[in-house]
């Protein structure tokens, strides 16, 4: 295949939902306390999440987990702790078909800087697109995320070509599938059909 594009959570990773991560970021990152408010803030989100503002949510957990945190210490956790949570939740036969892309693009719901360099080093993924978290002159993450279309990036990435497959979980509210040739949202094609 020329090209696949594929969403992280649920697709790439088994589980769908990206809030141990924030977790992670939240404790190693700033400690215990941190770790308990984003606890306590956990009802909030699926209650968001259960009403359809899963991006509402996640917003929140990546606020509370990430608000006056430097940025050179996320990008730290991201780099020294996280991959080896992302390595236990690998979906294997997922990966398999995203590695046999020549152009590998992956979406996610989390921070750019706390998936990058997993994905890039360990997936092998040559873009990735997700959420951009706002830095003040200080180098303070202010929580808050620029306000992006994951659609409009994925094809400003691909410009006047269709990227070959889409993988994406049937959880998932992303739009990006209508830009592929062909997509896999349930995972109704089975591994041996893409070799």
């Amino acid at each position: 295949m020329e090209s696949v594009v594929s969403e992280l959570e649920g697709t790439l990773l088994k589980n769908n939902d990206p809030f141990a991560y924030f977790m992670l970021v939240a404790f190693e990152a700033s400690g215990l306390i941190r770790f308990a408010l984003l606890l306590l803030f956990w009802p909030i989100i699926k209650l968001l999440d259960t009403c359809g503002k899963g991006d509402m949510g996640v917003k929140v957990a990546i606020f509370v987990s990430t608000v006056g945190v430097p940025i050179l210490e996320i990008e730290s956790v991201a780099r020294a702790v996280l991959p080896k949570f992302y390595f236990d939740d690998i979906d294997l036969d997922a990966w398999r078909v995203f590695n046999s892309g020549g152009k590998r693009v992956v979406v996610t719901k989390m921070p750019r800087v706390m998936v990058e360099r997993f994905v890039k080093d360990h997936l092998q993924a040559d873009y990735v697109i997700g959420s951009e978290l706002m830095v003040s002159w200080f180098g303070l993450a202010s929580g808050l995320v620029e306000a992006s279309s994951i659609h409009e990036r994925v094809a400003a990435i691909f410009e006047d070509r269709q990227p070959s497959l889409g993988l994406r979980s049937c959880h998932s509210t992303s739009s990006f599938l209508s830009l592929c040739k062909f997509f896999d949202e349930y995972g109704l094609i089975q591994k041996g059909d893409y070799s």
